[in-house]
């Protein structure tokens, strides 16, 4: 099986998929990298693939892997963040519109949809922050409000789904409306922040396998 890194063929040798994965991954993980791509026999596998014991047990002609600091993903996942924060707040004014004009079957929905978002930008910082790259003193360092933006978003969050479960649809258009678009923007400018210092990260390190 030949077995390429970064499109670089290595001298690893194993004889199943799951053989050289582990192979490959001790070899990233000692430049400090991790395997964010996965391709066998030219095609693209994703997480149920790599998860299947009947998949990996196979062999392949050819494993090439996509690597990636860590640094750099979360930069990326970061970024993605902000840009889904801002997709959420003009969902949400839609759906405060669709209330206010006595759609309010259409305007939960939206809302919903809205709330959606919010539950895969807040696990996808959580993850993140999970990969270790930048402790929270670090962050704070930097003078990024990290846990005062993720606090304030907690609060909101709440004060809205409580404003949903009185079916008070006027505080629920109030809220989407004059109270969410501040902590929204401040959320969003604190994930592009934090993506900005994890790109100097990012930066270092490739400076550093370059040089």
């Amino acid at each position: 099986m030949r077995i390429y890194l970064d499109d670089f063929e290595t001298s690893l040798c194993a004889t199943d998929i799951a053989g050289a994965l582990r192979a490959a991954a001790e070899l990233v993980e000692q430049s400090g990298r991790m395997i964010v791509e996965v391709s066998v026999d030219g095609v693209a596998w994703g997480e149920e693939d790599l998860a299947s014991p009947d998949f990996t047990a196979r062999a392949a002609e050819e494993l090439r892997l996509l690597t990636a600091h860590p640094a750099a993903l979360l930069r990326d996942t970061l970024l993605h963040a902000a840009d889904a924060v801002l997709n959420a707040e003009e969902i949400q004014r839609n759906a405060a519109r669709l209330m206010q004009g006595n759609r309010v079957r259409e305007g939960l929905q939206s809302l919903l949809e809205a709330l959606a978002v919010w539950g895969s930008v807040q696990t996808a910082v959580s993850r993140g922050l999970e990969l270790g790259v930048l402790s929270r003193d670090e962050i704070k360092r930097k003078g990024i409000d990290l846990d005062g933006s993720i606090a304030a978003l907690d609060t909101q969050l709440r004060a809205l789904r409580d404003s949903m479960v009185a079916q008070d649809t006027t505080a629920i258009s109030d809220c989407l409306l004059y109270e969410f678009p501040t902590t929204s923007k401040r959320f969003a400018s604190t994930l592009a922040a934090l993506a900005g210092e994890l790109a100097h990260v990012a930066e270092r390190h490739a400076a550093g396998r370059t040089s």
